[in-house]
């Protein structure tokens, strides 16, 4: 499975930058080069190249320009489209129902939708953009242009905090999906109701099911803790509330009585939401020590 947080930029591009390096022997000989730059933003925003394959230096600095060169002009068309948004909607209103001063509020709903679609840099240059055009167009028409121009600025550093919580989410969530996808253990991934969302395969052995016929399913149907099902319910449902991992306990198949799994409860996020994943290992394989 492919590192979800690695992102390709001008794929296209870079292959016929490489198509263009080669002679006419290589060329008939490798048509479709593999080589391909691939650019890694985390956290940080700091590029770092994870694959050059054998790219020499003047073609990799030429398919790195290519890259920055598309990204930054995405951007720049961006806050061009918007703050032109701006503008061409408070002079229409203007028109029709005379001035309203909507600049500043537009700028607003303009920071709401960067939030979902834009980066915390992104709006950070936006800021004075949007505030000076505000200003510009209710300057003569407004009774305190300056006040409402700061609540443009307000607007946009709000915005660029929300950003850099969206960010900083789906890096987590992109984290945890590689986590899971190289984690060894058996482990089942539940929501806070103990429904059944996803499911490793050596998880799907243990409890001697298909995850098709488990997903969706309640969790506390196919394990039980006991005699009964309510300290397991108990201790699932003490994790979802309050936020602790549970280590060490022992489960049982109901289908299968003899056979017991270790098993601990860690409350992590989801793209769905909160939820428990559930680490097993088979107990009653393992010997104990005299």
């Amino acid at each position: 499975m492919p590192d979800p947080s690695l992102k390709f930029f001008g794929a296209k591009r870079m292959h016929k930058i490489l198509l263009a390096s080669q002679t006419g022997e290589e060329k008939s000989q490798n048509p479709h080069p593999k080589h391909v730059i691939v650019m890694n933003f985390r956290g940080n925003r700091r590029l770092t190249l994870s694959s050059i394959g054998s790219l020499d230096c003047p073609l990799r600095d030429r398919c790195l320009r290519v890259s920055l060169l598309k990204q930054f002009f995405s951007k720049f068309l961006v806050l061009v489209i918007t703050a032109a948004s701006i503008y061409g909607i408070d002079r229409a209103v203007a028109r029709l129902y005379g001035e309203q001063t909507l600049a500043p509020v537009l700028a607003i709903l303009c920071f709401g939708g960067l939030i979902f679609v834009g980066s915390p840099r992104l709006i950070l240059v936006a800021i004075p953009l949007f505030a000076a055009e505000s200003y510009w167009i209710i300057r003569d028409t407004s009774m305190y242009p300056h006040i409402r121009t700061v609540s443009v600025v307000l607007g946009g550093l709000i915005a660029y905090w929300a950003c850099g919580q969206r960010r900083s989410l789906e890096a987590r969530l992109a984290e945890l999906d590689l986590i899971l996808a190289k984690l060894q253990a058996p482990w089942i991934l539940c929501d806070r109701s103990g429904n059944i969302r996803r499911m490793s395969a050596p998880a799907a052995e243990l409890a001697q099911a298909n995850f098709k016929d488990l997903e969706g399913t309640s969790f506390f149907a196919k394990f039980t803790a006991g005699p009964s099902k309510g300290e397991l319910i108990q201790k699932f449902l003490q994790t979802a509330d309050s936020r602790a991992p549970v280590e060490k306990f022992v489960l049982s198949n109901p289908e299968n009585p003899g056979r017991l799994f270790d098993s601990s409860f860690v409350p992590v996020q989801t793209r769905e939401g909160p939820g428990i994943l559930v680490i097993l290992s088979d107990a009653s394989t393992q010997t104990s020590c005299p």
